[in-house]
């Protein structure tokens, strides 16, 4: 009677034990896992001052720590050089690299070279798309320039000259930004400008005061011509993307009128994530156009927007 009534007791506790294990299995499946391989990735910046993507580098390194990737940051040594960038890629493809992460100066220039190394390493680009690459992680370049573009509307009246800053190549995201706003401004009827120089030739330009607004495609071209219209009295209204500290403190001090900001934390930590699950044959999910959202100075502090203009991370 005893054994009976031992064997009674034990059974629930049994199955109740084997139950506690299966949920367990079930809400952490990650602690039953087995750390992948160690992965190499190199990164090849078209810049070759990373300031302005410092918030993307730490999206990558904490997708790196979490993903056991290990990062190769290259700069070439004058910015928006795609011959450089060329020559990286042949390099790193050569070594060995499994993975590359790549911000393009130029589509067409550097098409052969991103073909040839797509055979070879999972290759992801940023800022700009291209064909026969791993995927693109990014906004809608053409959308961006568009929403830039009727921002602009908005301070200037039919009639009015828009400055647009522009890019070293036309031929990348950020030249697919500018077309996009010039045909919103055109056909709105504002006269259309261009701009390339430094931030003092830029101040020059704006000193005889013809022109109602700025606009600048990308956070480096903005930054400049923050600069540049903070030495004006009257200065035209500026509008552009990106979202450095710089650009922060301008928008903030007035000196420009509305930004579009991306979240670059989570763009960073998407390209190597994408990247790295091509690498390794893993299945990914289909990559969609990042979203962007409209800044200005007085919705800047509003929980939505601080995180894209002042990003924590742990």
């Amino acid at each position: 009677m005893s054994g009976r009534r031992f064997a009674w007791w034990v059974l629930p506790l049994l199955m109740l034990g084997v139950l506690l294990l299966l949920l367990l299995l079930i809400l952490y499946p990650a602690r039953t896992q087995r750390r992948p391989e160690l992965l190499e990735m190199s990164v090849i910046a078209r810049e070759a001052d990373g300031s302005a993507w410092a918030t993307a580098r730490q999206g990558m390194e904490q997708a790196a720590a979490d993903l056991n990737v290990e990062l190769r940051f290259l700069y070439p040594g004058q910015s928006d050089s795609a011959q450089e960038q060329g020559q990286l890629l042949r390099r790193e493809v050569e070594s060995g690299a499994s993975a590359i992460l790549l911000f393009p100066a130029d589509r067409e220039a550097l098409s052969e070279e991103v073909r040839a190394a797509s055979s070879k390493a999972a290759l992801v680009t940023l800022e700009t798309d291209m064909e026969d690459t791993a995927g693109y992680v990014g906004v809608d370049n053409a959308a961006l320039g568009e929403a830039l573009g009727r921002a602009a509307l908005n301070g200037v009246p039919p009639g009015g000259t828009v400055l647009l800053v522009l890019a070293a190549s036309q031929r990348s995201g950020v030249g697919d930004r500018l077309a996009a706003a010039e045909a919103v401004l055109r056909s709105e009827g504002r006269e259309v400008r261009y701009f390339a120089g430094t931030a003092d030739a830029l101040t020059e330009a704006l000193s005889q005061g013809d022109t109602q607004a700025v606009i600048a495609f990308e956070a480096s071209s903005l930054e400049r011509a923050a600069a540049a219209v903070s030495r004006l009295e009257d200065p035209p209204l500026l509008y552009g993307a990106g979202s450095t500290a710089a650009i922060t403190a301008g928008l903030e001090q007035g000196r420009i009128t509305s930004i579009l900001a991306q979240n670059a934390f989570s763009t960073g930590y998407l390209a190597v994530e994408s990247a790295a699950r091509t690498a390794r044959r893993e299945t990914a999910e289909p990559l969609e156009s990042l979203p962007f959202f409209t800044v200005r100075r007085e919705n800047m502090y509003e929980p939505e927007h601080q995180k894209l203009l002042f990003p924590v991370t742990w």
